[in-house]
């Protein structure tokens, strides 16, 4: 299984306190506000890095430009609201109405001098947007909070990972990713990626490169959120 760079969670590479590394069944999994994960969202991110969320909505689809109308054309209804209401958030951290179309690699394609990244699930969208020159790349992910089968665990995290929940290690390797691939990183597998994970922050470093992608993420009601920014210097 490899990461897919996309605007989406998706497969390949995607951190944490011991509620975290262990799955809290008594834990309540209730779906976050766009106020909560906004506020979730803005703890994570750093100076010059804009953050927002938004509830999935058939709404955003008469918004979208010719270019955009004709990538999810034909495509179901779910899906264009997913994307539409994606390419709304940017638009508004943008402040611009201009047409967002599809790079190759699925990834949003923005004005010169802008960075950002974007992921949804079935109900929220969340985007992270900057236009500081110190920033290279932005990664961020959502992804709801549940155990995954062990051997869809085996292939997410490497053994010398030490105990962390799977699907956390999921969203933290796919945010590293998406800020690897807008730098011109290859395809990657998932145990091409070894995570250190903390209280709530994270390093990703992608092997056999050695470079580390320093993140943060955030457990906010049934969602893990987690963000990469690269920065020069």
């Amino acid at each position: 299984m490899t990461f897919e760079c996309a605007e989406t969670g998706a497969s390949g590479p995607r951190p944490s306190s011991e509620a975290a590394r262990v799955p809290r069944e008594d834990a309540p999994h209730t779906t976050p506000s766009v106020v909560q994960v906004d506020r979730a969202l803005h703890a994570l991110a750093i100076s010059g890095v804009h953050v927002a969320s938004r509830v999935i909505s058939d709404r955003y689809i008469p918004t979208l430009h010719a270019l955009e109308r004709a990538a999810v054309a034909r495509s179901v209804v779910t899906r264009q609201a997913e994307f539409a209401t994606g390419r709304a958030l940017l638009r508004s951290l943008l402040g611009k109405d201009v047409p967002i179309p599809i790079a190759p690699d699925r990834a949003p394609v923005l004005p010169v001098g802008v960075h950002a990244s974007l992921a949804h699930d079935h109900h929220l969208a969340v985007a992270a947007l900057s236009r500081s020159a110190t920033v290279r790349s932005i990664g961020i992910d959502i992804e709801p909070v549940t155990e995954l089968p062990a051997e869809m665990a085996a292939v997410i995290v490497r053994t010398d990972e030490g105990p962390v929940d799977a699907h956390l290690a999921f969203t933290l390797k796919e945010a590293a990713y998406k800020a690897w691939s807008r730098l011109g990183g290859r395809m990657l597998d998932f145990h091409d990626v070894r995570l250190e994970v903390r209280a709530d922050s994270f390093v990703a470093e992608v092997l056999p490169t050695g470079m580390l992608l320093q993140g943060r993420y955030v457990n906010i009601g049934d969602r893990w959120i987690s963000l990469v920014v690269v920065q020069r210097g």
